[in-house]
């Protein structure tokens, strides 16, 4: 990354979301190789397996949306999660016209509480007619579990907690995150020790990966380089230089 651009790095999180880009135009920018895409003023973002750059334009505003994992499979129609890992996908594509209105909205709004009443009004809107028709299932309960948990949980486990067998469970798992179970608890603990050292800066990593449930250093780095694709110090320097955390200029 070139010391003059406006970038901010995103490792892999436990999350879906929902971005907003109000103002200037933002790009993603696939760490590994360079490709570049052109974002649109809301997209929507599967579960993640490798780090991404947003390059931020000079007037960047970035509104991002976290909904509980697994829950865009039943806010999308019972779209396989699959369709859209490592990658964005234009939110108006796949709303109803409400979200161009909102997405028109948040273009002329200046003032931030109401660009997020305005995002909440049309998201519980939305959500409403869908939580009426879906009755929360085990697995649902299994995906956070994972999500939550500080420490390393098995698969019999897992599949027994969610009602089914161990081939139904990743089957389910890939409709709803994109992956295994198990690839999926191994960022979801990044994500914990990643946003825990955000969180608390004077923790020694090591502290922090044991923290997180790492058996050992070794493990936590591995990954971290997988998923970061730097070292623990590198990545809170990228950080701590974006534009969104860094000191103005």
């Amino acid at each position: 990354m070139s010391a003059t651009e406006r970038v901010k790095p995103v490792p892999p999180d436990a999350d879906q979301s929902l971005f907003f880009y109000p103002r200037s135009i933002a790009k993603t920018v696939v760490n590994s190789n360079g490709e570049t895409r052109t974002n649109p003023t809301g997209i929507f973002v599967g579960q993640q397996t490798s780090r991404i750059n947003i390059l931020l334009g000079e007037d960047h505003l970035i509104i991002q949306v976290c909904f509980r994992p697994g829950f865009l499979y039943h806010l999308l129609g019972k779209m396989p999660a699959y369709e859209f890992q490592h990658k964005e996908i234009d939110a108006e594509c796949l709303m109803d016209p409400g979200m161009k209105a909102l997405n028109d909205r948040l273009r002329e709004e200046t003032d931030y509480r109401c660009m997020i009443s305005h995002i909440e009004t049309y998201l519980l809107n939305r959500i409403k007619p869908v939580s009426r028709r879906i009755q929360p299932e085990p697995i649902d309960h299994v995906i956070l579990a994972i999500k939550e948990s500080d420490r390393p949980l098995s698969l019999d486990w897992l599949a027994d907690q969610a009602c089914l067998s161990s081939r139904q469970l990743e089957r389910k798992f890939q409709q709803r995150l994109g992956m295994s179970p198990k690839f999926y608890a191994r960022i979801a603990r990044f994500d914990r020790a990643f946003k825990l050292k955000l969180r608390l800066p004077h923790l020694d990593w090591l502290d922090v990966a044991y923290a997180c449930g790492y058996f050992d250093y070794s493990h936590f780095m591995r990954d971290f380089r997988q998923f970061a694709e730097v070292s623990p110090t590198i990545l809170m320097s990228q950080n701590m230089a974006s534009p969104d955390t860094g000191p103005p200029g």
